[in-house]
């Protein structure tokens, strides 16, 4: 890349079973469609940038690790999806680990779709709260009203934008 600016607002750690599948996807297209109201518009960016989610951006021939530490480098955030699924993927827990070793903890967003979150985030999530910081995350289990939802959306942009 020729200038600082990631290529990513974010890349998705999930696991591929079909709830967290579906979150994930429905995470990237909610942020990804999302407009930056006129008042919080502090780079002049109108809308988030592009999220990074396996599916759509790995080429079926690439190196795997390699792609994978490239889009981990290149984004701003981790988003994790966690689920009481989770915590055993090992790539999820990878991801964050090497996450955390190039950019740190501070922009790590947790969002639970199942579960609590102490039988639903990573081991790597869980080291962190040991350690004192607690990433932000949003409830997206079902049962949330419409509003409710929107709301839990609402605090993952407000994050990636600087709110």
């Amino acid at each position: 890349m020729a200038d600082d600016s990631p290529r990513y607002e974010a890349f998705i750690s999930y696991r591929h079973a079909p709830a967290d599948s579906e979150a994930a996807k429905r995470v990237q297209r909610v942020l990804e469609g999302f407009r930056i109201p006129r008042a919080l518009r502090r780079d002049g960016r109108r809308s988030l940038g592009k999220l990074f989610r396996d599916s759509d951006e790995l080429p079926a021939s690439s190196s795997l690790t390699e792609e994978i530490s490239r889009a981990l480098r290149d984004s701003r955030f981790l988003i994790v999806i966690c689920s009481p699924d989770t915590p055993s993927s090992t790539w999820v827990n990878l991801e964050i680990d090497q996450f955390l070793d190039m950019h740190g903890p501070d922009r790590i967003l947790a969002v639970l779709i199942a579960g609590e979150p102490e039988e639903s985030f990573p081991a790597a999530l869980l080291d962190q709260a040991e350690r004192g910081y607690e990433p932000l995350a949003a409830d997206l289990r079902p049962g949330k009203t419409h509003k409710e939802q929107r709301r839990e959306e609402l605090r993952l942009a407000a994050a990636l934008i600087g709110c």
